[in-house]
């Protein structure tokens, strides 16, 4: 046994840098000092309102680094002084190995240094992740932020995932004036040039601010204006600026709103001056600064969101062209993209390559799991097919996929890999787009009924006298009913007309499974943060768009037959437009408008499934898992559905009275069982995790320690760790006259010595 410590001891000191150990120790501290530096830095350049969540997590990314290295080297010790060297042992005295003629035991030692060596590098990485993640899930859990996918009666509306506690509150004063002037100065951007070639009447900055009851009483160079409006008896000043360069040939303008303090009060008395501005109630920030872009009003993080996304997706297009002739030689396929998905195939080669490699595992994954997906339901019309006529169905007939929410939460990328997993699997799938309110014809008929369904265009009727043998259909709603409530006259008719609708819904979905149709119905949330990267990204690919136009045209003057189509390209540029600003600007009216509407109208038996994209892999691995729990109920017929992996929720519909807006915003958002239940587990990760750091570091070692000499010799006499850090090895090892020796000579002897 004694021999075997001597010869772990060696290889331990070897793993701790060998000669070359008293560099390492000299720059631990410098190493150390950077990290909490840069944490220090990601701490300060954090949001206000997230600095306390990302001190803890930097923190805790530290120690989970610290943690992980004394696991690892603790694994390592382990592994060779109770398996490795033990093992070695056995082997000699069995003579299983001849020494030294066929094995020589130095390379299990360096074997083992090196191990202990590389396995701290490559555990702290993982640490450091351990770490962060805990951290996140506890913050997250904690503070009932919302699931990639959930009920709705788990949403909360109050999360700091809809009420950015770094932002202005959106009912303050001079955040409604200030969508005001947006709106106002969307107008001036997106007017004619008044030369008659687009058609359209120039509008000038004073005249739409104006109309809004802005008076001008100052300019300055380049574009900069001052205008005054009265507001609540004091005077509010705005400040615009064109603010360069152009997004997509439209130039952003930059805002300051003040309230004026220094109010001219010459023509009222001084006895009675005073008591009216005391008396001035006012709400939010004194001054309030932003960004106007076609109607909309964006706060500076909003509006880098947008514009940093904006130029992200222009410089791949960039290099994308650049390694055009390269990617014509190698594949063949080098021509401009024509359409959507050949645009997004085209900006990967212009990514670096991290990024696109994580791309392109994420799509690997997703597409991996839409195949056994579609697997499943062409198993499930195998069996139901052998199976022959009688008893219930295995796969629907017919799939309604209803894709509902916020505009530019990605509701057509990610429920589209539920229309592809149903493609796969030999679905006829179909799309109707319920964007604008229902015609006077479609009024006077039941409002349900021009919603159409599998099948026929107003019944839902998919009886075997009108099926074909064998043939199952889906379709896919583009917003639906609770698009009339948002973008429509709905949400201001009388809470009993609502109930009516909220009814007539219901018994629609009622129908559907009676018809042995899957309803599915998919409510797309997200951030503001996200909705703005998405504009970004819109309106990169509409300036894209028009430079392809240009490029296709160019294909022309070659003398080619066919007729280049253009058609692909329009529907890039049309696939955003003012209705999308104008949509950012009332992020909280709609969502609470959309989220009453589902509560009203969602039910255990077939559920509705809110899908958070604010982060969209996680929530289309999330959305494909709950597919299939959809799958499963409909199997199951009459078995209580839980695709969302949630109770009841307590703010359901369950009560025949339909619940308000206001109604609904007054409730308590509670924190469901499981957010506690994960809340109470990584707090207790994160405790074992620092007491575990804690418990094991050595607080009276001096930050910075001077470089010391030792030997080999000296350590296989016995060093410690703490005399070789206090130096004391190589005092003992020559007051003890220990000659030093060669690492060949010193392992041959405890070979041998293992050996016997």
């Amino acid at each position: 046994r004694k021999s075997i410590k001597k010869l772990f001891k060696f290889a331990k000191k070897l793993g701790q840098g060998g000669e070359i150990r008293a560099f390492i120790k000299t720059v631990k501290p410098f190493t150390r000092s950077m990290r909490i530096i840069v944490g220090g830095w990601r701490w300060f350049e954090a949001a206000p309102c997230r600095r306390i969540e990302v001190g803890v997590e930097e923190t805790m990314a530290f120690i989970g680094n610290r943690v992980s290295r004394m696991v690892a080297r603790g694994g390592t010790d382990l592994l060779g002084l109770d398996v490795v060297l033990p093992f070695q042992r056995f082997l000699f005295r069995a003579d299983y190995l001849s020494y030294p003629e066929a094995y020589h035991p130095i390379a299990v030692c360096v074997c083992l240094g090196i191990l202990r060596a590389v396995s701290p590098f490559a555990a702290s990485f993982q640490g450091s992740r351990v770490g962060r993640v805990l951290t996140r899930r506890f913050f997250s859990s904690a503070k009932n932020r919302w699931l990639p996918v959930q009920r709705i009666g788990d949403l909360n509306l109050l999360s700091d995932d809809c009420q950015e506690k770094d932002e202005a509150n959106q009912t303050a004063d001079l955040v409604i004036i200030a969508r005001r002037v947006a709106t106002a100065l969307g107008k001036v951007q997106t007017s004619g040039d008044g030369n008659g070639d687009d058609g359209g009447k120039v509008v000038r900055q004073y005249e739409a601010l104006r109309d809004e009851g802005f008076v001008q009483c100052g300019a300055g160079s380049g574009g900069y204006a001052v205008y005054q409006f009265r507001f609540k008896s004091t005077t509010i000043l705005l400040h615009v600026t064109p603010y360069g360069p152009s997004i997509t040939d439209v130039m952003p303008f930059y805002l300051v709103l003040e309230f004026e303090t220094s109010v001219d009060i010459r023509q009222q008395k001084w006895a009675n001056s005073l008591a009216p501005i005391s008396s001035i109630q006012l709400q939010g920030p004194q001054v309030l600064e932003g960004y106007a872009y076609q109607g909309a009003f964006f706060s500076p993080h909003h509006f880098a969101e947008l514009k940093t996304m904006y130029d992200k997706q222009l410089l791949a297009y960039e290099y994308a062209c650049k390694k055009l002739p390269i990617v014509a030689k190698n594949t063949r396929h080098g021509g401009p993209p024509r359409d959507l998905p050949t645009l997004k195939t085209f900006l990967e080669a212009g990514k670096r390559s991290r990024k696109r490699k994580q791309n392109i595992r994420e799509f690997n994954e997703l597409q991996k799991v839409v195949r056994s997906v579609a697997r499943e339901i062409l198993a499930s019309m195998k069996k139901e097919k052998k199976r022959g006529e009688g008893g219930d169905r295995l796969a629907p007939k017919g799939v309604i996929l209803y894709f509902e929410g916020l505009d530019c939460s990605g509701k057509s990328s990610t429920g589209g890999l539920v229309q592809n997993a149903l493609e796969s699997s030999g679905y006829d799938v179909g799309m109707r787009q319920y964007n604008r309110p229902p015609t006077a014809e479609q009024r006077m008929r039941p409002w349900m009924d021009r919603f159409d369904v599998p099948g026929s265009s107003s019944i839902l009727d998919l009886s075997e006298t009108q099926e074909e043998d064998g043939e199952h259909i889906g379709l896919v709603w583009d917003r639906g009913p609770a698009g009339d409530f948002v973008y429509g006259n709905l949400n201001e008719l009388s809470p009993e007309d609502k109930k009516k609708r909220y009814e007539e819904f219901l018994a629609f979905d009622r129908e559907c499974r009676e018809k042995d149709i899957l309803f599915l119905k998919l409510f797309f949330v997200t951030n503001r943060d996200s909705i703005a990267k998405t504009l970004g990204k819109r309106l990169a690919q509409k300036k894209m768009a028009r430079d392809l136009t240009t490029w296709l045209q160019a294909c022309r003057s070659r003398g080619e037959v066919d007729e280049v189509s253009y058609e692909g390209l329009e529907a890039i540029s049309a696939h955003i437009d003012p209705t999308d600003f104008v949509a950012f600007n009332q992020y909280e009216r709609n969502l609470r408008i959309f989220s009453n509407f589902v509560m009203n109208t969602d039910t255990d038996e077939n559920p509705w499934v809110v899908v958070n994209t604010g982060d969209r892999y996680a929530a289309r691995k999330a959305l494909m898992s709950s597919f299939r729990e959809h799958l499963k109920q409909f199997q199951s017929r009459g078995q209580r559905c839980s695709p969302c992996l949630g109770p009841k929720p307590s703010l359901s519909s369950a009560s025949p009275e339909a619940i308000g807006v206001d109604e609904m915003m007054k409730k308590k958002f509670k924190s469901s069982w499981r957010n506690s239940m994960i809340a109470w587990i990584t707090l207790l990760a994160l405790l074992v995790l620092a007491g575990t750091y804690g418990e094991n570091t050595n607080w009276d070692r001096a930050l910075i320690v001077g470089p010391t000499k030792y030997n080999i010799s000296a350590l296989l006499e016995g060093g410690s760790d703490d005399e070789l850090a206090n130096g004391n090895v190589v005092d003992d090892a020559k007051n003890k006259n220990v000659q030093n020796i060669d690492v060949d000579d010193g392992s041959g002897k405890e070979a041998k010595a293992a050996k016997g």
